[in-house]
């Protein structure tokens, strides 16, 4: 069939011609009447390569070419022809084909509209196989995915920053490590809220350090966030920086590891060296203390040999204590006795109750440590250091499957708030939290006074 300019259309030649010269697709128009037929006026000469049948066959009959259409995708592709239609509007639409040979191949389907004085409308249009770019694009998304898996399987969440485009995407594991859900809404400023106050300028310089270099790089840094519902973690960023060919930093791509727990074995560890320092300075001020008040009350050289060596035995049981790892639980009063042994059992008076206490295993080391500074402080400075000096531990209400005891001295020097806390000061608030447990003290004018909780074995 030969049709004239005015009837094929002007964009129509263009677009055919550029069809044919470039063998983008195939080219067409097709006509639609009012009545709802429609009839190929035009079909190019790749329809055969495209769709396995001549050009000719479906200009003879349009059903042959809209039947190849799968079943499950006719009612989608009727809906926005339908659209289309109604409004004159640019027409495009991805489908999935079946061929004349069986094979089937996605095709994109564009057309431009143009309504003619008795109601039919010409569609210029052109039919592309994207079957090979889809394919990619499948193949690109699951490579994506297994990169994914494989890195949050190490435990590390993935983010990817496009700086000129302004936007930031983070993985369904890296929106875990910061509290988030998966379908959260993220962007910069998003994250630079999660991070802690006090670190925010450390990760800006971080990232500014290698930004400004010119040629992009690696960067790394550790930081701590605030999660929506409050809870602090630590967390180490390692990021990318890639630069475009005028050296500007146009996207940065990175991992992020949840070091929480390293953090704070780091600290519990750095507590346990400084304790280990600190025994080690006032060792011999404490041994001096204990020989001067056992010879204080010692009546004879023999009488003072064999206490001197019962509290250093005692001592030394102590220390084993402090630094043993967990085990079974352990009967709470065992604890104290073999704490508090070295210091004078007699000026410390130890509430009945608290014999009837089980604590687990590595929560025996935690409460030596905390016992034998309070008692160390005792005799440098509170009730155990003067000799009408005395010491109660009782127990305090608390909730269900925890247990709490005051220390409370009376009788030594007055005492005087501190302004600072030292080291073991700081020992004691320490002590009990990596066991659940926490202290709580007061330094008042007649004793030194604390409160620890602590759960306990039923």
């Amino acid at each position: 069939m030969n049709l004239s300019v005015d009837e094929l259309g002007i964009g129509s030649l263009i677009v055919r011609s550029a069809a044919d010269a470039s063998a983008l697709g195939m080219a067409f128009v097709l006509e639609t009447k009012p009545e709802g037929s429609r009839r190929f006026v035009f079909a190019g000469p790749r329809c055969l390569g495209v769709n396995g049948v001549a050009a000719e066959t479906i200009m003879s009959d349009a059903s042959i070419f809209f039947d190849m259409i799968l079943p499950e995708h006719r009612a989608a592709f009727a809906a926005a022809e339908a659209q289309a239609l109604q409004t004159l509007e640019p027409f495009d639409v991805d489908v999935a084909m079946r061929r004349a040979d069986g094979e089937v191949r996605w095709h994109r389907i564009a057309s431009l509209l143009r309504g003619q004085p008795d109601g039919s409308v010409f569609w210029d249009g052109l039919q592309i196989d994207i079957t090979d770019r889809r394919n990619m694009a499948a193949d690109l998304l699951e490579q994506h995915r297994r990169l994914e898996v494989a890195v949050e399987a190490t435990g590390l969440g993935f983010w990817e920053w496009d700086i000129k485009a302004g936007s930031v995407a983070w993985s369904a594991r890296n929106k875990e490590l910061y509290g988030l859900s998966p379908d959260a809404p993220i962007d910069l400023q998003t994250y630079l809220n999660l991070v802690h106050p006090d670190d925010v300028e450390r990760v800006r310089h971080a990232f500014l350090t290698v930004q400004e270099s010119g040629h992009g790089g690696d960067y790394s840094v550790e930081h701590r966030i605030v999660t929506p519902s409050g809870e602090q973690r630590w967390i180490q960023a390692h990021g990318r920086v890639a630069t475009d060919a005028s050296g500007e930093a146009h996207l940065v791509v990175g991992t992020s590891l949840d070091v929480t727990e390293r953090k704070a074995t780091e600290e519990r560890r750095s507590l346990l060296i400084g304790e280990l320092a600190h025994r080690s300075k006032n060792g011999l001020a404490i041994l001096m203390a204990i020989v001067s008040q056992t010879a204080r009350g010692a009546k004879s050289v023999e009488a003072f040999e064999d206490q001197i060596m019962a509290r250093l035995q005692a001592m030394a049981k102590s220390q084993d204590l402090v630094l043993a790892s967990g085990g079974g639980p352990v009967v709470l009063a065992e604890v104290i006795e073999q704490a508090l042994a070295p210091f004078g059992s007699t000026r410390i008076k130890i509430d009945a109750e608290i014999s009837n206490l089980v604590i687990r295993g590595e929560m025996a080391v935690a409460m030596g440590l905390l016992l034998h500074e309070m008692a160390t402080n005792a005799v440098k400075y509170g009730a155990l250091s003067s000799a009408l000096g005395q010491v109660s531990l009782s127990l305090a209400p608390t909730s269900e499957g925890r247990a709490a005891f005051v220390w409370r001295e009376s009788g030594g020097p007055r005492v005087s708030a501190k302004s600072k806390p030292g080291f073991g000061t700081r020992l004691m608030q320490q002590a009990l939290r990596p066991q659940d447990g926490h202290v709580t003290f007061a330094f008042k004018p007649q004793g030194f006074n604390a409160r620890a909780e602590f759960p306990i074995v039923r």
